[in-house]
């Protein structure tokens, strides 16, 4: 416990008789007015953003009121942004230094829970949704309103998914309208002549897709569109 001598010092020392609140840091400052502009700039994405201080140079004190505007274009920063940092006086705002922030993004992403193997089904109780960092996320990350619309039929595995790893936007598939070896009845219509010609396909595919399909009675290959699961519809003859 302090003595009595002691806090009879330190109220000696401070000014008018009491003892002067510290003032938070600069960096703290300069890091509250950095989210402050994010936030009114970017009203819609300011709640996925973090801010942090990585360095900063100039004449800035803990005292002096504190803005800042950023030196980038108009565009959300994202990663490193260097900021101008100005100070207040009677004379108004002056530019007295500058700093380095880190603007982290955020986003809700879906998770693999375990290791899938490509072309597998892939089931609710194997993905999970995660609140994360995704600053350096290379590609697009699969959200969860694109999950669940994927949801609606089965869902594959466009290729391996490893476990508790975040997964890209092209990660999952919908069913093929048809898969390599299945049978596909392609409706073929030149002028008035309209025929139906039972197939197999030559590659997988989504409804929209052109693919390769080959009548093996015969021997010929066709590129037709694929209209629904099984069916087709005729381009051109290989």
């Amino acid at each position: 416990m302090l003595s009595r001598l002691t806090l009879y010092l330190l109220v000696l020392m401070a000014p008018s008789g009491f003892v002067r609140a510290t003032a938070p840091p600069v960096s703290e400052r300069i890091r509250a007015a950095a989210e402050a502009v994010l936030a009114e700039r970017f009203p819609g994405e300011a709640h996925r953003l973090r801010v942090r201080v990585v360095r900063t140079g100039g004449a800035l004190t803990d005292e002096a009121g504190l803005k800042v505007t950023f030196q980038s274009s108009d565009a959300l920063p994202r990663a490193h942004a260097k900021v101008d940092v100005w100070t207040q006086s009677v004379a108004g705002w002056t530019k007295a230094g500058w700093a380095l922030l880190y603007v982290a993004h955020f986003d809700s992403v879906v998770v693999a829970r375990e290791g899938v193997a490509q072309g597998a089904v892939v089931t609710p109780e194997q993905v999970t949704f995660a609140w994360m960092d995704v600053t350096a996320f290379r590609g697009e990350p699969l959200r969860p309103a694109a999950y669940r619309a994927l949801a609606r039929d089965a869902v594959f595995a466009a290729r391996p998914l490893r476990e508790r790893r975040p997964l890209h936007a092209g990660d999952l598939r919908p069913p093929f309208a048809a898969n390599t070896g299945d049978a596909v009845l392609m409706r073929y219509r030149r002028g008035k002549i309209l025929l139906r010609v039972a197939c197999k396909a030559r590659e997988p595919g989504f409804v929209g897709d052109v693919i390769r399909l080959y009548n093996p009675d015969t021997d010929t290959m066709y590129r037709a569109r694929l209209t629904a699961p099984g069916a087709a519809e005729w381009m051109e003859t290989r």
